[in-house]
């Protein structure tokens, strides 16, 4: 099993998508049954977006509050809808977004030859608490998803195959070292922006490079640790990741200006 998340601000393309009636370029509308619906009256996609987007607007920090993810299976393996949906509830709790406590909307899709259930979750909780937080979540899915398959008896998706220089134990434990500390950092409740995570990780001697378009929008990161370069999305975060974490974490201010390389080697041609 995996899984393949995004975020974003329109409720009803989302659930319109999800149920089957609006598909990609040259696909056509197919069957997508209903699995789960949580704290949402049953209705059709536009009734149940408009009363997601009605409890969003509670919170005027959250800016993307659709949670989108897919749960895809291994091609061939029988999952039954009672899996289905006990792994769409694992994920959510897993994630940080239990059932009780958020709106989920829950479709199967049946246009590939693979099992694969799109979750839909209001990330602004029906109970005032915290929204559920998006950083890093990339980089913890997989262990969710290993427990989730472990949990129900289904086959782990093998891991994408490693190249040699994958496998050098230097380039993973920088790996291992940054994400370690990204995770640290982006966890604090005082967390801000560019310039902060970059003072952060400097005093764990770690060298961090932003990329910018030329509107100032952030588009990359990479690091590197003693002397070692590593791409952001090796370690879960790349820039789209960053931006929407620093946005929330800084909305209302003046963004950090692009913070300049921290190498020491200034030569070095990050991956």
């Amino acid at each position: 099993m995996i899984a393949k998340t995004t975020t974003g601000s329109d409720f009803e393309g989302a659930l319109t998508y999800g149920a089957g009636q609006r598909r990609g370029k040259g696909k056509e509308p197919g069957e997508a049954p209903l699995l789960v619906v949580s704290n949402v009256i049953p209705g059709s996609p536009m009734e149940m977006a408009q009363e997601m987007k009605g409890m969003a607007s509670r919170s005027r920090k959250v800016q993307k509050p659709v949670w989108h993810t897919v749960l895809s299976w291994k091609e061939g393996e029988e999952v039954s809808q009672a899996q289905k949906v006990a792994a769409a509830q694992r994920y959510c709790e897993l994630i940080g977004a239990p059932i009780a406590r958020h709106q989920v909307v829950v479709y199967e899709h049946r246009d590939k030859k693979h099992a694969h259930v799109h979750i839909y979750i209001n990330r602004v909780p029906i109970d005032g608490g915290p929204a559920l937080r998006t950083d890093n979540n990339f980089y913890r899915q997989p262990a969710i998803t290993k427990q989730i398959s472990q949990e129900l008896g289904m086959q782990p998706i093998p891991e994408r195959r490693r190249s040699i220089k994958d496998l050098d134990p230097m380039k993973e434990a920088a790996r291992d070292q940054i994400g370690q500390a990204l995770q640290d950092a982006l966890s604090r409740s005082d967390r801000g922006g560019e310039e902060w995570l970059a003072t952060q990780l400097h005093k764990q001697q770690i060298g961090v490079r932003y990329a910018h378009d030329k509107g100032g929008t952030l588009r990359g990161v990479s690091f590197e640790v003693n002397g070692i370069g590593v791409k952001g999305q090796e370690v879960g975060f790349k820039g789209a990741q960053l931006r929407e974490v620093f946005a929330e974490s800084m909305t209302g201010q003046v963004p950090h200006p692009p913070v300049k390389p921290s190498f020491s080697n200034q030569r070095k041609k990050m991956l």
